[in-house]
């Protein structure tokens, strides 16, 4: 038997297992086929360990690319015999030999790699496949040409078929997390799984060889992948195997689209011509059309990353001046970051421009490749520092990014070309250095200094994205205003327009906001340093349609995302080609993980914010304390003060953040999920009063509503007295139905109340509109109102869903540790020996007892057991 596949194992699902396993007990055997490295060979030990060893005689043996030249070649083994064989006399030697091993047992012959046998061993084995005495299992590679007789086997229906694909997209995950014995971040798992395709054997490979060269690490409890593709040496000798018998014409049209895919035609006929379309017959290659041009790509990332790995030096040479000099044909140009590539691997004269434009382009996504680009070009162009300055940042290296550009600056003469180096210290000092004030004051110099209107723009735009970032809404929005109103254009204008959308969003004028992000610019419009703050204006699109829905059809009883508008719900979770996630995966789920919290969705809201706090933990880390605070509320609200307040640790002291308030928000949900309300509320006021001070009114709404909904009775009048003004300069209606919320609370009107909260019940605020509702009842008792029975049952249909016992209505449903501390402490466990059974400090199984005797109503353990139903 073969040796094991290890973690390939896991492609063996159990459908399939079934499947086979079935047609060895109830027909005469199977066929899996498949393409190379899906697990076709651990499918079959799989299955074959299932069989009864009482019943079954398993015989392994495998076709090999020596032994389809040797007649009979592949039953050698089992024959035990030299002289020549013919059919019939290997046909008999080998029913003999499996009926010895077998005795009393039905054989089971299993043949790998069936597409390798030789044309005799081809015929015996459908002789013995029409035989029917013993059960036959076999497996070939698919997209290859088998003998005919090979093909009889499943053709003519000696053996059932099985296509064996590669894996999906969440299998790909979970065998990556079974590789690193660990959770692996979202995008890391996209991207092993666009390399490979989802090829088991790929994906096993590229993540061991990772191990090893670093190329994954683990940070924030996540596995990420850093750098490029690199292929393993077990992968490239396969891909050698592959391209075994190619010319030389084919091998440099196939190293030509290695160096540069996609490649127009006919750019690649002027360097390797009349090869195409061998190359795409045999699967090498494959063209699609696109603007009126064919463009030719390798058929897989893996092909083209080992092919470059093992271009020579000299070789690599001659294809990228070829590639050049076909770049100057009349048809459209090549990409840019291509044509760069092509002038350092060619070792002749660049293309400053062009060098640091590719450099721009490249550096969050490969800073490597684009510090090879900037220090090339910076000879000749000192504009080139500010990439090369930004790259360095994402690899770590921040003291030597300052001194990258204080040289340059130093050797700049001219006005116009020291100016950009000026504005790039200040963003400097602003994200790397964690200084957004100083370098406010820096731009603020510099434009003192009367330079041009372009200039001007340019320092603008720049001035109030710091302003932006250092919590000074107002003043960023002033700045930003006053861009627009000037007829130019350029990165200042790009940065501007950004800064304003995300101003309005914050100060509540949601719709402005969403019409400046349908105007926000995108792809190879938008400036590359602006590429995430984009990303994230054209998710308003997304989140503030969410947050604004009001869906009351959502009277289901069931707890959903139906109110949240589609394409929001594929930020949260898609993460295929094409969409917010793959497009954009560190914006997509920091504002994914936010839109979860908003609608209740908690688990899914911490998996989608520990990846984006691991995502802002290196190079710019635009919205480090926004994705800290908020995965901090998240783990607080799960129950998990303590592992929020790791999380709030590392960004207490960072003054980078557009939303103001937000540490003290997250402190605040911390101290709640302590039991601490005296805190927790002091915590929500001061992120209140933050958020005041920006002028920054719906996000003063949200805290100010989280401050109410932290009161174990009536909001704090100071609460509602500036709740009451903040509201109506608001126009989000989730924010706005959750404010009113507080302020009918504070009325103690029966039917307001009940009216309030079928309108949170719509917008999938469960327990916020289990509290109103329970309010409501009690008022309505109170006042005799005829709206009674409606209230009673609104309460029922909010508690079965929340999943509490009928005796005890809390105004927020139990988390999930909840449920076990509390079902442990009914039991008559100690808090002590609550801690020694969950690994929990004794501090934080208090802190979760005062917050369940909070929602269920009790004042001690004594009362749980009824509470919780037990007797």
């Amino acid at each position: 038997m073969p040796h094991d596949l290890g973690a390939g194992m896991l492609v063996a699902k159990d459908h399939e297992q079934k499947q086979i396993t079935g047609a060895v007990l109830a027909k005469r055997g199977a066929a899996v086929i498949g393409p190379a490295g899906v697990g076709k060979t651990a499918l079959l030990s799989a299955v074959t360990r299932l069989l009864d060893p009482a019943r079954f005689e398993v015989v392994w043996t495998a076709a090999t690319e020596a032994g389809s030249r040797i007649p009979f070649g592949v039953f050698r083994g089992l024959c035990c015999v030299e002289a020549p064989l013919d059919h019939g006399r290997t046909y008999g030697l080998v029913r003999r030999e499996l009926g010895r091993r077998a005795g009393q047992r039905t054989p089971v012959l299993v043949i790998d790699d069936v597409h390798r046998l030789d044309e005799w061993s081809a015929a015996l084995v459908l002789s013995l496949a029409a035989d029917g005495s013993l059960r036959l299992v076999v497996a070939a590679r698919s997209g290859l040409e088998m003998s005919d007789a090979v093909v009889a086997l499943w053709k003519d229906k000696y053996l059932e078929r099985l296509d064996l694909t590669p894996l999906c997209r969440a299998d790909t995950g979970r065998l990556v997390c079974a590789l690193v014995n660990g959770e692996a971040a979202r995008t890391t798992v996209d991207l092993l799984f666009r390399w490979t395709g989802g090829n088991p054997l790929f994906v096993t490979e590229l993540v061991r060889h990772a191990r090893v060269t670093r190329r994954l690490q683990q940070s924030c409890g996540l596995w990420w992948w850093r750098g490029p593709l690199t292929v393993p040496p077990r992968l490239a000798e396969l891909f050698d195997r592959e391209l075994h018998g190619l010319g030389p014409v084919q091998r440099d049209a196939l190293d030509a689209v290695a160096l540069g895919e996609p490649l127009p035609l006919p750019v690649l006929e002027e360097v390797a011509p009349d090869v195409v379309e061998c190359l795409e017959a045999r699967g090498f290659v494959r063209t699609t059309e696109s603007g009126g041009q064919i463009l030719v790509r390798l058929s897989g990332p893996m092909l083209g990353a080992a092919a470059r790995q093992r271009l020579p030096l000299l070789r690599r040479r001659r294809l990228a001046g070829a590639l050049l000099a076909a770049s100057t044909l009349p048809v459209p140009q090549p990409d840019q970051v291509n044509r760069a590539r092509w002038q350092l691997d060619a070792h002749g004269p660049v293309d400053a421009d062009l060098l640091t434009l590719a450099a721009e382009t490249t550096y969050r996504h490969d800073p490597e490749l684009a510090c090879r680009f900037a220090r090339r070009a910076l000879d000749r162009s000192s504009a080139a520092a500010v990439p090369l300055s930004r790259a360095l940042v994402e690899l770590g290296d921040i003291a030597q990014a300052r001194k990258v550009l204080e040289r340059a600056r130093a050797k700049a003469t001219e006005p116009d070309a020291r100016l950009p180096l000026e504005i790039a210290l200040a963003e400097h000092r602003c994200w790397a250095d964690r200084d957004p004030a100083r370098a406010a004051d820096e731009l603020a110099t510099l434009r003192a200094e009367a330079p041009t209107p372009g200039d001007l723009t340019a320092l603008d735009g720049a001035h109030a994205l710091v302003l932006l970032f250092g919590g000074r809404t107002g003043a960023a929005m002033n700045v930003a205003e006053r861009v627009l109103r000037r007829p130019a254009h350029g990165p200042g204008v790009a940065s501007a327009r950004l800064v304003l959308a995300i101003c309005r969003a914050l100060t509540g004028r949601t719709k402005e906001a969403v019409a400046l992000a349908e105007d926000a610019p995108t792809g190879r419009s938008c400036p590359a340093h602006l590429s995430e703050l984009a990303a994230v204006v054209r998710d308003f699109r997304l989140l503030w349609p969410a947050s604004n829905a009001s869906n009351a059809s959502n009277a289901s009883g069931t707890s959903s995302t139906s109110h949240v508008p589609g394409a929001a719900r594929e930020s949260a979770h898609d993460h295929r080609a094409g969409t917010p996630g793959q497009r954009h995966g560190a914006e997509s789920a920091l504002l994914g993980g936010y839109l979860q919290w908003l609608v209740g969705h908690r688990p899914e809201a911490v998996a989608l914010l520990r990846e984006a706090v691991g995502q802002q933990s290196g190079g710019r880390r635009l919205f480090r304390t926004e994705a800290s605070c908020w995965l901090a509320v998240c783990l607080a609200e799960e129950g998990e003060p303590d592992a929020a307040e790791r999380v709030l640790a590392g960004c207490r002291s960072d003054p980078v953040a557009v939303v103001p308030g937000q540490t003290h928000w997250a402190q605040a949900a911390v101290a709640a999920a302590r039991g601490d309300q005296m805190t927790a509320s002091a915590s929500a006021r001061k992120a209140a009063e933050a958020a005041q001070d920006a002028g920054c009114w719906a996000v003063e709404v949200e805290y100010l509503t989280y401050a109410a909904w932290l009161a174990p009775d009536r909001p704090p009048p100071g609460v509602v007295d500036r709740l009451a003004l903040a509201v109506r300069h608001v126009d989000a209606p989730r924010l706005v139905a959750g404010a009113e919320a507080v302020l009918a609370l504070s009325r103690e009107s029966g039917a307001e109340l009940l009216d309030h909260a079928v309108r949170l019940d719509a917008l999938g605020m469960g327990a916020q509109a289990w509290r109103l509702a329970e309010s409501a009842v009690a008022a309505l008792r109170r006042e005799g109102g005829h709206r009674l029975g409606d209230a009673v049952m609104l309460v029922g249909k909010l508690r079965e869903r929340l999943g509490v016992a009928p005796a005890a209505a809390p105004s927020e449903a139990l988390t999930a540790r909840e449920v076990e501390i509390a079902s442990l402490a009914a039991g008559g466990l100690s808090d002590r020996a609550i801690s020694d059974r969950l690994a929990l400090s004794v501090r934080t199984v208090e802190s979760h007892l005062a917050r369940i005797y909070r929602k269920l109503g009790v004042h001690s353990r004594r009362d749980l057991p009824a509470v919780l139903g037990r007797s």
